[in-house]
């Protein structure tokens, strides 16, 4: 990708967090990137291609797993809970940094709505999103369980099911009171009880 594409797709991104996808406008966009219109339509020819490429290219890309999250049995649930709690965090830096401070988060939620309104065919990638997090949470913990560190009794699924939603939910709650800070305490300090419930 070359620099100015690049350049259009992180400020566009920026813009359609801050303001949604429906209240940006083509002439907000050339003006954001400080490109000439010329320079821009060499690009993209509308928003909705923008949209979708910036979909493709940085909206997807936001998430808690890393190339350090890949599955392996000598790793403890405990370590790997950490793992996604500093990914979770640097996740939430990286939305603040695109955003300002003010904007608390809402744009992360607001561009998911404006996914499902202005670009449907990526609902499916969400889902299939949640679907490698369950899958990711279900491995870990019937990992944990094999080696004899949490609770062999539990399901499984429900067990992976609420570490899932329990992110979701602080995820959610910090936004709408506009406190990010709430999720970087709040979410170690929920995993860890949950942790200590299930642990042998």
């Amino acid at each position: 990708m070359s620099p100015t594409k690049e350049h259009i797709i992180l400020t566009s991104f920026r813009l359609f967090l801050q303001k949604g996808y429906k209240e940006v406008t083509m002439s907000m966009l050339v003006k954001a990137t400080g490109l000439s219109k010329g320079a821009f339509y060499h690009y993209f020819e509308n928003k909705e291609q923008l949209f979708v490429e910036t979909l493709d290219n940085l909206f997807f890309s936001i998430s808690p797993f890393n190339k350090e999250m890949v599955i392996n049995p000598e790793v403890s649930f405990y370590d790997y809970m950490h793992m996604y709690i500093d990914n979770v965090k640097k996740m939430a830096k990286m939305i603040t940094s695109y955003i300002g401070e003010e904007g608390s988060g809402m744009g992360y939620y607001r561009l998911m709505l404006d996914v499902a309104n202005y670009a449907p065919d990526f609902n499916k990638k969400i889902e299939e999103s949640n679907q490698n997090e369950l899958a990711f949470w279900k491995k870990i913990v019937e990992n944990g369980i094999q080696k004899g560190e949490i609770n062999k009794d539990l399901d499984v699924e429900i067990l992976a099911n609420h570490f899932q939603w329990l992110q979701d939910g602080i995820a959610l709650n910090s936004i709408f009171t506009g406190n990010p800070q709430v999720l970087y305490s709040h979410l170690e300090k929920a995993f860890e009880q949950l942790y200590s419930c299930i642990k042998v």
